[in-house]
């Protein structure tokens, strides 16, 4: 903005690099002007980031303590035949754990909550796409395109599986594959966290399409050791992303 010398008042002028070049260098109030400038508009991402990344890593630990409990079942099962812990029954009941069940020759198993919306299955789907949200964040600069592939595999898994009752709950094992691929490339997750992942999902996806061929004690075996993994893979990649969220905060 400037005076014009013919008419006395106020006119506006756009500045343009040139003329920032000849005003010549900030002085120190200018700089500081600028720092704060850029401080007040990096934090909105910043509070962002680890925000994503907080209530990604609690989802990661929500959904292994959720396998958790399917899995303390098998103990009262085992020991006592016949045993039946109905506190707990409502979240014993996942695909995965039915699956083994099935392999296993258990008997009483509900092999009809595998054709119909299981609540419990419709739970974890979405704590597993938000879990992608942030491992999405963390290694999308890795390969955006890999990253974003796996981010779209539970919400795709999501909508089919209210759309059929039946199928799009395996897209969880075919994005925990996809994300520790990518692992692999990235200095962020260390490399067991990456093969621990991979594992689990190949096995588990052996167990899934073996099923409906044939099921078997061997199966069992293997989706046994992938359940396993992947609870561990879980509660690992949720310490990650809480310990990235901090990163974040503290790097202001």
């Amino acid at each position: 903005m400037y005076i014009s010398l013919t008419t006395g008042r106020f006119q506006k002028h756009k500045c343009r690099s040139s003329d920032l070049r000849k005003i010549g260098p900030l002085n120190h109030s200018e700089r500081r002007m600028k720092m704060t400038y850029q401080l007040a508009h990096s934090e909105p991402k910043e509070f962002h980031s680890k925000w994503f990344y907080a209530v990604s890593g609690a989802s990661a630990f929500i959904v292994g303590g959720l396998l958790v409990i399917g899995a303390v079942e098998l103990i009262p099962a085992v020991l006592w035949p016949g045993a039946k812990s109905n506190w707990l029954s409502p979240f014993q009941n996942n695909w995965l754990m039915i699956l083994f069940k099935l392999h296993a020759d258990f008997s009483d198993v509900q092999y009809n909550l595998l054709d119909q919306l299981n609540v419990l299955d419709l739970f974890i789907l979405i704590l597993v796409g938000i879990i992608f949200v942030g491992l999405y964040m963390a290694l999308c600069r890795i390969s955006k395109l890999w990253s974003l592939i796996a981010l779209a595999q539970p919400i795709l898994g999501m909508i089919i599986f209210i759309a059929t009752k039946t199928a799009g709950r395996s897209s969880v094992m075919g994005a925990e594959l996809v994300i520790s691929m990518l692992m692999l490339r990235s200095n962020l997750f260390a490399k067991p966290i990456a093969f621990i992942g991979a594992m689990s999902a190949l096995l588990l996806l052996a167990g899934d399409i073996g099923e409906s061929i044939a099921p078997s004690d061997f199966l069992a075996i293997l989706m046994g050791v992938g359940y396993v993994l992947l609870m561990s893979w879980l509660f690992l990649i949720g310490v990650k992303l809480l310990q990235l969220g901090q990163a974040t905060h503290g790097g202001k």
